[in-house]
């Protein structure tokens, strides 16, 4: 009998198929020919992607497995993201920013933390609580000391991820760390994530237009369906699918991209 919903399998399909969209409009949109569109139905990837990590992580039988897979495959594409653009550049000032898996990763080191002061509070042991709360505040204090020092400790950041300096910033950390605390009960998940859409709308330009079209982050609400529709099966394997499509489709378009602008 046929599960009904969505698998994970199914959700990083539909996330991949999207993204691709998006990066269409990120690499191209300086010919003019492709729609904003394109940009704005990406925003639903990145909720889908913190999501299944967040299950990921949660039914994995090896946590420092899964957590170095995130942060090899962040220092491999921080490494593309440096070397690529002094091989093949553009006639603009455009430089590869994208790497999710840093900020997943980072999701994961939280979670971690979580996991721990939560162990402690079970366990009753007040210093186990106060070593998680420092553990938390590390990784912190870290973006501070490289945002205040940047010039001396630039290249550290690509070898040590940070809230501060991941592709979302702690807007998507928060979310992955909301979404673990409440996986158990989906319906105040949805609550919560969708207040969080709504709360980034206001950050915006407060005009009717700059609402709904200057600031369209707002956009990733319409993951929520999707989440809801998750039926808590893993769907098909093919594990390193997105570790491997994700840097080579963006350094493919990128590539193309160089070429394009030439022309």
């Amino acid at each position: 009998m046929k599960e009904k919903g969505l698998t994970g399998f199914q959700l990083k399909i539909i996330g991949l198929i999207f993204m691709v969209f998006d990066h269409i409009h990120e690499f191209f949109g300086f010919t003019g020919v492709i729609p904003v569109a394109f940009n704005r139905v990406g925003r639903i990837v990145a909720p889908i992607f913190i999501f299944m990590t967040v299950e990921g992580y949660t039914h994995t039988r090896n946590k420092k497995k899964y957590m170095l897979r995130l942060y090899i495959g962040s220092l491999l594409m921080n490494i593309g993201n440096y070397f690529i653009p002094n091989y093949f550049q553009r006639t603009d000032s455009f430089a590869i920013m994208n790497n999710i898996f840093v900020t997943l990763f980072m999701i994961t080191v939280y979670l971690c933390i979580i996991d721990f002061i939560k162990k402690g509070i079970k366990e009753k042991r007040i210093m186990k609580i106060f070593v998680g709360g420092v553990l938390f505040l590390i990784p912190i204090t870290l973006s501070i000391l490289f945002m205040v020092n940047m010039e001396n400790l630039f290249y550290l950041i690509f070898i040590i991820p940070t809230p501060l300096f991941v592709e979302g910033g702690p807007i998507f950390i928060g979310i992955g760390i909301i979404m673990y605390l409440l996986r158990g009960n989906k319906k105040k998940l949805l609550i919560a994530y969708i207040a969080i859409c709504v709360a980034i709308i206001f950050t915006g330009d407060l005009s009717i237009h700059g609402l709904f079209f200057n600031n369209y982050q707002w956009m990733m609400v319409f993951a929520a369906p999707l989440l809801y529709l998750y039926n808590g099966k893993k769907g098909k394997g093919m594990k390193y699918l997105f570790y491997v499509f994700y840097p080579a489709h963006i350094y493919v378009f990128y590539i193309l991209s160089c070429y394009l602008m030439r022309k």
